[in-house]
């Protein structure tokens, strides 16, 4: 009720016809669009900070579980490469195992060796091949018609049997 009374007491003033109570009003008017400039601003300033948590929220929401499953496959990747390692060490192993053997042995008759095995391996699968090929020849002689139908009329004639002995 303080201010109510000011007020009320600066415009008696100003009815007098005071300069310095005219002035005075004059700066309270500017102080009271000052103070509603003031008011605008700070709302827009809560609302800007609102928007700036509301993404900060989505973003958190959209991001954690992406990263989530992010550090989840790499603890699994890791987890699978820890389980590789052992045979991968192993296979370097035996790897330089076999380079010391070749380096050790003949390295001529090492490749006679490998020829010969390579002959024989396309050996081997040429006469698979045959093999294949005769069957192939045996498959295509057979009439797939006749023996769909042959398949059908051998239902027809066991159906009356199945039914007798208890059958549909």
């Amino acid at each position: 009720m303080g201010k109510l009374a000011e007020i009320k007491d600066m415009e008696e003033a100003v009815e007098q016809e005071n300069n310095e109570a005219k002035e005075f009003i004059r700066f309270t008017k500017r102080q009271e669009e000052h103070n509603q400039l003031m008011e605008k601003l700070m709302k827009i300033t809560a609302g800007c900070a609102a928007g700036v948590l509301a993404v900060a929220v989505i973003a958190a929401i959209v991001i954690v579980p992406k990263s989530a499953s992010v550090l989840s496959e790499a603890k699994k990747i890791t987890a699978q490469t820890e389980e590789w390692m052992p045979q991968v060490q192993e296979t370097v192993d035996q790897a330089q195992q076999v380079i010391a053997q070749i380096n050790e042995g003949n390295p001529k008759e090492l490749m006679n060796n490998v020829n010969d095995l390579t002959k024989e391996g396309q050996t081997a699968m040429q006469e698979s091949v045959e093999e294949l090929k005769k069957a192939v020849e045996v498959l295509e002689k057979i009439d797939i018609n006749a023996l769909n139908e042959a398949v059908d009329n051998l239902g027809k004639a066991v159906s009356p049997l199945a039914r007798l002995f208890g059958g549909r």
